[in-house]
């Protein structure tokens, strides 16, 4: 490890001078704000793109995966390890802005009407049509509708924008700030990125039924601009990035350049794969986790999506506000193998308790609908069905008494029991300022009942101006204050858990690898990252459908088993934490030590990144 002298006042570099490297931070954190936005721009739109686009579950759940699938099978992020290493972070944060917005444009045009129209929307109806095999990886499947296939395209390339925007957000943090606030600059990134999550599922919604007409497409052309801004923050950057390494000169790339072959140093690093595997245990236990965890909170305590959502809010907010505190505690204080173990701990913790915890406190069948957060689970069908000969299809539909627009329709359901049929008219049931075309949601949606044996979710169902009859299955009350109580603090206790991953994995990479070696190490940990990401959403999926047969209610599945897998995953981070430590305590790696130092804080060398 080279020796660092503090320089004097007049031969301070850029990154010694606390505005010039936050507003650096800023640019690249921005960056990233706006590519997290997009990443999730579509999730609280699901029910929508089935209805307007014709995309079913396994349709939405293929395209959310596609934006891992060029970074797992092709390996494209151990090649934007490798140019970030070979052509530095200015360089390379352009290029992934660039491909970014390139996918992202690609996405808004699929989800268009002129794609609709056009002969490349014929193209792919007639291709990319691969069974539903096991050896079938990609994304891509038979009778899954032309948009969706293109936006997977588009997605597939902003995934591997989006990912060597990550590594080269990392290492660019690094360049600016070490020997300085690095945890925190990290912490503060991706706290950002948590609000981002929470934007996403605020304002989506709300973008999407500006006007008089639902759209998907309106949220996703709002993110492309977003992501236009964010390739402006990058080439900003990038002047200040060149006026920084003017200064400095780029003195270990001249004296010690990096080599393919120096990449068998990260490969055959022992404490690096633990690191590497602390990583996708983490990602795999929380990520996975955000897509099922409303669902899996309406089946425990009876609830309404809305109010499921409003809990779980709490934890990309915590996630947010707790992340710069551990930060600023690791640069001053250290102890990050550590808090590495704590948070595996509170992981534990908290998916025993949705897995074990919450099922005992499990509002029951009640029977008897007693308040408006009621769920209730049905077979609706028309009553007058059309005289044109298409078929009065049954529909299975769940949904939340509180989800209707109309006091009056509200009351209909009051008192009524399990086995009661009643006829209601959704579109007064759904009638409401700011709501979308009548007219074209009820075009839209009866196509969908008479074409479709389907689950339902009646409370996106707009406006359909028919009377429907309902015979209830299944009534279910909310849980009681306790089951709320713990839900919550079980979520509180999982932001934090999560908060200490970036707060102290992170800034742990370049105390175990040489600096010139930083980008393609990012890059490897972010590929095992992406393994897990991309497999385990199919796994839990799986899982949960598998233990659950016949059952037909969403709302009333078992996820005893998927919290289980989630807990075991913390039980192995638990382990690689406790050996991770054990090798720091016998190597020295520094892992437990601050990572500002007094003697250092106005250093600018980054030799001793080891």
């Amino acid at each position: 490890m080279a020796t660092t002298t503090t320089p004097s006042v007049s031969s301070q570099v850029l990154s010694d001078k606390k505005w010039a490297r936050w507003t650096a931070l800023a640019l690249l954190a921005s960056a990233m704000f706006f590519s997290y936005i997009f990443m999730d721009i579509l999730s609280p739109l699901q029910s929508s793109l089935q209805i307007l686009k014709g995309w079913d579950p396994s349709t939405y759940g293929n395209f959310a995966s596609s934006e891992t699938f060029l970074n797992v099978f092709i390996f494209f992020l151990i090649f934007a390890g490798v140019i970030l290493d070979k052509m530095g972070v200015r360089f390379t944060a352009i290029l992934s802005g660039t491909v970014m917005l390139i996918g992202a444009a690609i996405n808004y045009y699929a989800l268009t009407d002129a794609f609709t129209s056009s002969s490349l929307a014929a193209w792919f109806d007639a291709n990319l049509n691969l069974p539903s095999a096991w050896w079938n990886v990609t994304p891509f499947f038979k009778g899954m509708p032309a948009s969706a296939k293109f936006s997977a395209v588009g997605f597939m390339i902003f995934g591997c924008g989006v990912e060597m925007a990550g590594i080269t957000v990392s290492r660019g943090i690094v360049k600016w700030f070490a020997g300085k606030e690095m945890a925190l600059a990290m912490g503060v990134e991706m706290a950002l990125a948590r609000v981002g999550v929470f934007a996403v599922f605020i304002g989506s919604p709300w973008i999407a039924t500006l006007g008089d007409n639902l759209s998907v497409t309106r949220p996703v052309g709002f993110a492309v601009l977003l992501l236009l801004i964010g390739l402006i923050c990058f080439i900003v950057y990038g002047f200040m990035d060149k006026k920084l390494e003017s200064q400095i000169g780029n003195t270990e790339e001249k004296e010690d350049p990096f080599r393919f072959s120096d990449l068998g140093k990260i490969f055959s690093s022992g404490v690096f794969w633990i690191v590497a595997l602390l990583c996708v245990l983490y990602y795999s236990a929380i990520f996975p986790f955000q897509k099922y965890a409303a669902n899996m909170l309406q089946c425990e305590l009876g609830i309404s999506v809305k109010t499921a959502g409003l809990i779980f809010s709490v934890f990309p907010l915590g996630a947010a506000a707790v992340t710069p505190f551990l930060g600023n505690y690791l640069d001053t204080k250290g102890k990050g193998a550590t808090m590495l173990i704590f948070g595996a701990l509170l992981m534990i913790v908290c998916h025993l308790t949705f897995a074990l915890g919450l099922p005992l406190l499990r509002g029951a069948e009640t029977g008897v609908i007693n308040g408006t957060e009621a769920i209730v689970s049905g077979h609706v069908e028309r009553v007058n069905p059309a005289a044109n000969g298409t078929p009065n299809a049954t529909v299975h539909v769940v949904f939340g008494i509180d989800n209707f627009a109309n006091d009056e329709v509200k009351q209909l359901f009051i008192g009524k029991k399990t086995g009661e049929t009643l006829v209601f008219n959704p579109r007064k049931a759904f009638e409401q300022p700011g709501a979308a075309d009548p007219e074209a949601s009820a075009e839209a949606l009866i196509s969908f009942l008479s074409d479709r044996e389907t689950q339902i979710d009646f409370a996106q169902a707009m406006k359909i101006d028919e009377d429907f009859r309902l015979t209830i299955d299944s009534i279910n009350e909310p849980t009681g204050w306790l089951g709320f109580t713990v839900a919550f603090i079980a979520i509180v206790l999982l932001g934090i858990s999560f908060s200490l991953v970036p707060a102290s994995l992170w800034p742990s990479v370049p105390k175990l690898v040489d600096g010139k070696l930083l980008g393609s190490a990012y890059a490897v940990i972010f590929w095992i990252q992406n393994i897990g990401l991309y497999s385990f959403p199919m796994l839990i999926g799986a899982v949960l459908v598998a233990t659950n047969v016949g059952v037909m209610n969403p709302l009333s599945y078992n996820y005893t088993v998927p919290m289980l897998i989630f807990a075991s995953l913390g039980v192995l981070a638990l382990l690689f934490g406790l050996w991770l430590k054990a090798l720091d305590a016998k190597r020295h790696y520094g892992l437990e030590l601050p990572n500002k130092q007094p003697s250092t804080d106005e250093a600018v060398e980054l030799d001793g990144l080891e």
